[in-house]
């Protein structure tokens, strides 16, 4: 029976934090039940774009600090690593993301280490469900035990970006577009996802909810939202779970619960200790306008695709906004997208709908627009 522990923390006050996640993390044992002495211990934040913190799309700085602390308290020896999508997965890109982050000035106060090397290592995976291997960082074998510190985020594809999905962040750089290109059904990318955590295997998940995210998340066209707690479990499905009903989701309407069903992983009683979730509940959290689509995006077949096409939406760049700097270029997994008179253009009969360009743009130039067919459907109240 999987645990998720909630703590009330309205504000990223150091002082604050960390003694949240001091009553968040008793319960499961303390710091001392997941890291040992000596123990290097990978700490792997969100961190998908060089964003500040206020933004709400990476893992806020102070909660990572804290950890740090707690690490090191544990008699552990910490450093931080992970991979955004995109061409920042290169030295020059992720020293932006650090500083943009608010990471730098951390790691110049606790001289942790930051990892820069996106170097890739095959990692066999005989009891994957879907993949027989995997193309992770290579740093992450250095780590004896892994923490992952997700944030509390809306997702375009997957309707909320938790626990589960953070690890894709260890899939290095445009290795990711790849994945998307394989697996565009999306029961089979929320499958990706589950043999990532199965074999990654994080020792605990501490999740940076105090400021989350709603809307068309997950980076720049979602909007902040006060939520005001932190989440810690062992169990990322659990833990995800627990943030939808947060939210006011039914989790079972999701991909990726889907694919843990398949797997026996869902559904599960899940103990919550500390917080009660009807005490942080938040009522009125706005989901992506892709939600009531994304449940229609499976399957293989014709109908599917043409289904696809006509009720989901697309992306599409805009004039006056998008500078032509070809960042969705590299990285569309398809390559539907190309320059035209100094305007993203994208084929809408190769696009799959993973919306990484939506994403990663860094001008937030590419809204997603439904078809006539989909705005109707919409007004209609057929689709959401």
């Amino acid at each position: 029976m999987p645990t998720v522990s909630i703590a009330r923390c309205p504000t990223y006050d150091p002082s604050e934090v960390e003694a949240a996640l001091h009553r968040l993390l008793e319960p499961l044992g303390g710091i001392g039940a997941f890291v040992g002495p000596g123990q290097r211990v990978l700490l792997k934040p969100n961190l998908l774009l060089p964003a500040r913190p206020e933004r709400a799309i990476t893992t806020h700085p102070v909660v990572v600090e804290a950890m740090i602390g707690l690490v090191r308290e544990a008699g552990g020896e910490p450093f931080v690593a992970d991979s955004p999508g995109g061409p920042l997965h290169t030295r020059a890109g992720m020293h932006r993301v650090y500083r943009d982050t608010g990471l730098k000035e951390v790691a110049e106060r606790t001289e942790v280490t930051l990892h820069y090397d996106a170097t890739a290592v095959q990692v066999p995976t005989p009891d994957g469900v879907l993949l027989k291997r995997l193309d992770l960082l290579e740093v992450w074998q250095e780590a004896d035990v892994v923490i992952a510190l997700p944030k509390l985020k809306t997702h375009g594809l997957t309707t909320i970006t938790g626990a589960t999905k953070i690890l894709f962040g260890l899939v290095p750089g445009l290795t990711k577009s790849g994945y998307h290109a394989k697996l565009a059904d999306l029961d089979r990318f929320c499958d990706m996802l589950l043999d990532i955590v199965a074999c990654v295997r994080p020792a605990l998940f501490v999740m940076d909810g105090v400021l989350g995210m709603e809307g068309n998340g997950p980076s720049l066209h979602g909007s902040p939202r006060q939520v005001g707690v932190l989440l810690a479990s062992r169990d990322a499905v659990a833990m995800d779970a627990v943030v939808c009903r947060i939210i006011g989701l039914d989790p079972d309407r999701l991909s990726l619960f889907r694919a843990a069903a398949r797997r026996g992983w869902w559904p599960v009683e899940v103990t919550v200790t500390g917080t009660p979730v009807a005490e942080v509940t938040v009522p009125d959290f706005r989901l992506p306008d892709t939600t009531q689509a994304a449940t229609r995006r499976t399957g293989r077949g014709r109908l599917s695709q043409l289904a696809t096409s006509a009720l989901t939406p697309r992306p599409v760049p805009q004039r006056g906004r998008c500078t032509a700097c070809g960042t969705c270029v590299r990285i569309c997994p398809l390559q539907a997208i190309t320059i035209v008179d100094r305007l993203a253009v994208v084929d809408d009969a190769r696009c799959i709908r993973c919306y990484c360009c939506h994403e990663i743009c860094p001008e937030a130039a590419i809204d997603l627009e439904f078809s006539r067919l989909g705005r109707l459907l919409r007004w209609s109240g057929m689709l959401g």
